[in-house]
């Protein structure tokens, strides 16, 4: 496939905001999480980014940091060098939906607000950047559940395949204290910390003068699976990147590291598949997580993306980096990075 080079990088998570260009601005604020059940992204400063006063009164929070993080990824880049737009979400804007739900049910289905429906669609994003910078070109969500940003990540390699020259990918996911509970009860949240956040990342064709990293493969697959059957997998994928496991310099993995005073059983489930891959076919690899620092959330992956770039910008030899992410393990990916000097 055409080679995928990343040029710009932006993302709001709980860690603090940071955004990657040619002048990075980076907020170190403390963690706004801290009372919070859920790690919640730490957010900057909307006037600096979103000009418009009306435009922004009327965006909800994910809309806000979407919007934000995707127009901080652009840069200066002019509209029409903009080939597509493509974002991804797992459960989408879940404040706008609980707010159209609960004026369902206190107005008893009639006279309803139809701002909150509107603002609750899942391409609300994508859309939003398109119009501020009126970019007339492909436009698409992708809502697939754990594999929603990697979907995403394909189709912007498909695109470039076809001939674009520059695709911003984006994907962000918000928690609110109704969704935490309902995935508490529902079981979704044993011995795992969850998350928000949102990364962005502008892709070209040419690598330019100073391209971030290569994105050199991608693979996902669905379903529970033995660690033998993933580390077949690994294997069989990076041997159709020309590459062997000892050929992988850093492992950046999903591994969860929720405390827990006397262990969790869940937990140690979720991250016992990391750890064996660890062990058994990347011994000699640097170990990296991500979910420690983001937590949990259906395009998590999207951050892994992010610190797997911004971590290696200071590397001064080829760094190989493969990222391997499942989503309650049913959902699992791998994306293979390539660092050059």
């Amino acid at each position: 496939m055409q080679p995928v080079y990343i040029q710009r990088i932006a993302s709001i998570h709980p860690q603090g905001n940071h955004s990657q260009g040619n002048n990075p601005k980076v907020n170190d604020s403390p963690d706004v999480s801290a009372n919070r059940p859920f790690l919640q992204a730490c957010e900057p400063d909307y006037k600096d980014i979103i000009a418009n006063a009306t435009l922004r009164r009327r965006m909800s929070r994910i809309v806000k940091m979407g919007v934000a993080c995707g127009l901080e990824c652009m840069g200066e880049l002019s509209p029409e060098k903009i080939g597509g737009i493509i974002t991804a979400t797992g459960l989408g804007c879940l404040v706008d939906t609980e707010k159209f739900l609960n004026n369902l049910l206190d107005n008893e289905e009639r006279m309803l607000n139809p701002t909150p429906f509107i603002q609750s669609t899942f391409n609300t994003i994508g859309a939003q950047i398109a119009l501020i910078h009126q970019i007339h070109a492909y436009n698409m969500t992708y809502v697939h559940r754990g594999l929603s940003f990697e979907s995403a990540l394909l189709d912007a390699m498909m695109k470039i395949e076809e001939g674009s020259e520059n695709i911003l990918v984006g994907a962000m996911d918000e928690m609110t204290e109704t969704s935490y509970i309902i995935q508490q009860r529902l079981g979704l949240l044993k011995g795992i910390e969850a998350g928000e956040g949102a990364q962005f990342f502008l892709l070209s064709r040419e690598a330019g003068e100073h391209p971030l990293a290569e994105i050199r493969g991608l693979e996902t697959f669905t379903g529970q699976h033995t660690t033998e059957e993933i580390s077949s997998r690994i294997i069989r994928f990076l041997q159709r990147n020309g590459l062997e496991c000892q050929d992988i310099q850093w492992l950046v993995t999903g591994k969860n590291k929720k405390q827990s005073l006397q262990g969790d059983y869940h937990e140690q489930i979720t991250n016992s598949i990391y750890e064996e891959l660890e062990t058994n076919l990347f011994p000699e690899s640097i170990h990296l997580s991500f979910k420690d620092e983001c937590g949990e959330y259906p395009t998590a992956s999207s951050y892994a993306v992010w610190k797997a770039v911004k971590t290696s910008i200071n590397c001064t030899t080829p760094t190989n980096i493969l990222i391997y992410n499942h989503h309650h393990s049913i959902n699992h990916s791998l994306i293979l990075i390539r660092k050059s000097v």
